[in-house]
């Protein structure tokens, strides 16, 4: 694949967004990310770490994102592994969506870390609860003490979702931000 057609191929997977037109502005723009930001991909295991920003929840986030860049192995044929989140790179457009969709498409490995249901987060599970997608997927979900909290914490689409990734043993449950990164190290040994 030549770089006019890797760079059309990353313009198609960003998709029409409503009120997103593919201007000469924004095509430069997606071709500068390619250049700039997308070279992490090439020869590098990639970890994309999804879940909330919110204040209290990105900390755990950041905690996963720098265990993964230093335990996590290389597949045989990458030198280095890099974990990042969305706000990160490749700042190529102010739609999320079409960011997100290029970031998890050039990804090894997406990692959710979810302690709720509320937000973004939530899209962007629903977007990689697909076939192309879910072997590359692994979701660590915060558990609660009672079952009230967990249903408080997780709307019935969401838990439906745990469940599934459950089922074709992709999620992990975790309390403390010491369990989460036990379970985190656990997996990514396996895959």
């Amino acid at each position: 694949m030549n770089e006019d057609d890797s760079t059309r191929t990353a313009i198609d997977k960003l998709g029409a967004q409503p009120g997103e037109a593919l201007t000469p502005e924004r095509v430069e723009a997606i071709q500068t990310g390619m250049h700039e930001n997308l070279g992490r991909f090439i020869n590098t295991t990639s970890y994309f770490v999804l879940g909330s920003y919110g204040e209290d929840e990105r900390p755990r986030l950041e905690a996963v994102r720098d265990h993964l860049a230093t335990e996590a192995t290389t597949s045989d044929k990458d030198d280095d592994v890099d974990a990042f989140l969305m706000d990160e790179i490749l700042d190529i457009t102010e739609f999320f969506t079409s960011k997100f969709k290029l970031l998890v498409s050039y990804a090894d490995h997406i990692v959710g870390i979810y302690e709720h249901s509320h937000g973004g987060h939530a899209w962007e599970a629903g977007y990689i609860d697909q076939p192309g997608y879910r072997e590359r997927t692994r979701t660590f979900y915060r558990t609660y003490e009672s079952d009230e909290d967990q249903y408080e914490a997780y709307d019935g689409m969401f838990a439906h979702y745990l469940l599934s990734m459950e089922r074709v043993d992709r999620a992990h449950t975790w309390t403390t931000t010491d369990e989460l990164l036990e379970e985190v190290q656990a997996a990514s040994d396996g895959d």
